[in-house]
């Protein structure tokens, strides 16, 4: 992601009123990515619902806080190291020299082992409280705080997609009809960046392990009971597969 940029978060809303989010903050770490001069904007094409940015902002809370803890774990991992070494020594030096049992070295190197892996645990837990870590996470926060979603007219367009693709059964995929295609086609043709940004988005929430099977099951025309009440529920969306691969073959 490219410093100054414009990264744009989209809301779609589904038949029934739901809300189908799409942003590039899919994959681990991507998020800390976000220059200080990035600006994140939102569009939609019907109005969200307050209670959908508020889902749509604790998500990216949440993604913030564990990009932010391995960051930081990555980076003070040879403090750790050095830390948890030094406590295996001590403990291991201080057992074989002051505790005098009839079991050596075993003993000594399971509890010196123990106490360091717990010495590595807690000094991890404290750099993810630390002053970087903090600034990060108030500075990425911020960002999301930030964020304001306009109407726009790219965006209407690609929700009446969705609510064709939404027509067809949840179990299978409907990437071949003519009329969809050709929906797409002029989608694409008026709007080939923005198009272009939303494949990107749902190529990248198709990797995400859930919509990799819910998609496998879709070209199997089978969903298993544990895939369809993850849909009956919202938790994943068949439509995105299909309009996915409506996009993709236009």
């Amino acid at each position: 992601m490219v410093t100054g940029t414009s990264v744009t978060l989209y809301h779609l809303s589904r038949r029934d009123g739901t809300p189908l989010f799409l942003h590039p903050f899919r994959k681990s770490g991507s998020i800390m990515e976000i220059g200080q001069s990035d600006e994140l904007r939102g569009r939609y094409g019907t109005e969200p619902r307050v209670e959908s940015l508020t889902t749509l902002r604790n998500d990216l809370y949440r993604r913030i806080e564990q990009d932010v803890r391995a960051w930081i774990n990555e980076r003070r991992f040879i403090p750790r190291f050095l830390i948890a070494s030094a406590v295996f020594l001590v403990v291991y030096l201080f057992m074989s020299l002051v505790i005098i049992d009839p079991i050596p070295v075993v003993d000594e190197v399971l509890i010196a082992g123990g106490v360091a892996i717990f010495s590595f645990v807690i000094a991890g837990r404290r750099f993810e409280q630390s002053h970087p870590a903090g600034d990060r996470r108030v500075t990425l926060r911020s960002k999301v705080d930030g964020v304001v979603f306009s109407e726009d007219p790219f965006v209407r367009r690609l929700e009446a997609l969705l609510h064709s693709v939404e027509l067809y059964p949840k179990d299978r995929i409907a990437g071949e009809d003519e009329e969809l295609l050709a929906e797409a086609r002029n989608l694409k043709s008026e709007y080939p960046d923005e198009t272009a940004r939303v494949i990107g988005q749902l190529r990248l929430l198709m990797a995400e392990p859930r919509y990799r099977n819910l998609e496998k099951q879709m070209k199997r025309s089978y969903l298993s009971g544990k895939t369809a009440e993850a849909v009956e529920h919202g938790t994943v969306v068949p439509a995105a597969v299909t309009m996915l691969h409506v996009l993709q073959n236009a």
